[in-house]
């Protein structure tokens, strides 16, 4: 990177739920680990320098910007986690979903992972739909055993893409009916409002940015739409 105060480059994001998505949660950014990026069609190197300069991503990202919008004629509220990236299908041998709240491995430790009794977390890429997205709390960890309250999940065989990510809730917000789909109704803010003013969100090369509905949105068509745009260095 040229200037390290600046972002490598932008990227935005968005995540968009109807009446079929309920309450499950979607990831909005995404982890963010350390690359190098590539150059630009026709870039030339600078002054002096013989070739381009690499754009040597250090990881993370920073949450600068970003809005909700809803069709959905009656008011909504979108609630944001941020969570961090804990256990990935690669490192867990043959996982599996069991009793309808058990999460097992056979190779590598969910103590070691860092996990405790009280965490939050959501899984993302299972092999059941149903599963992704929804907010489970940890009652009970073993090295090969993660337990949660209730029944939260379907079981299952997860296959390649599974991941554990644990979360902690950042805000709520309210979204006015047709926020932004009417002349008279404004998007509202994804970093701004009463819970939190912020210019910015700062994720680690592992942090995400998750966001979801707190009641499910009426019939199609309706759409509530979170956007975010991020800087990535």
């Amino acid at each position: 990177m040229i200037d390290g105060t600046l972002p490598g480059y932008w990227d935005n994001k968005v995540a968009n739920f109807t009446a079929a998505n309920g309450t499950q949660a979607k990831v909005l950014v995404d982890v963010s680990p350390a690359q190098v990026a590539a150059a630009i069609v026709g870039e030339a190197a600078l002054p002096g320098e013989a070739s381009v300069r690499q754009r040597v991503m250090t990881g993370g990202c920073r949450v600068i910007d970003g809005l909700i919008s809803s069709s959905d004629s009656a008011a909504k509220s979108v609630a944001v986690w941020q969570g961090v990236q804990a256990t990935l299908y690669a490192n867990m041998g043959a996982p599996t979903i069991t009793a309808l709240n058990v999460i097992n491995r056979t190779v590598g430790s969910f103590v070691d992972d860092g996990y405790s009794v009280g965490d939050s977390c959501m899984l993302f890429g299972a092999t059941t739909a149903a599963n992704d997205g929804v907010l489970a709390q940890v009652t009970a960890v073993t090295a090969l055993a993660l337990t949660f309250n209730g029944t939260p999940f379907t079981n299952e065989a997860s296959a390649a893409g599974f991941r554990i990510v644990r979360v902690g809730r950042a805000k709520q917000i309210a979204v006015p009916a047709n926020a932004g789909s009417s002349d008279s109704v404004s998007s509202v803010s994804l970093l701004l409002g009463a819970q939190t003013d912020s210019t910015g969100i700062q994720l680690g090369a592992n942090g995400m940015l998750i966001a979801g509905l707190v009641a499910a949105a009426s019939a199609l068509p309706a759409q509530v739409s979170v956007s975010a745009n991020v800087g990535l260095y």
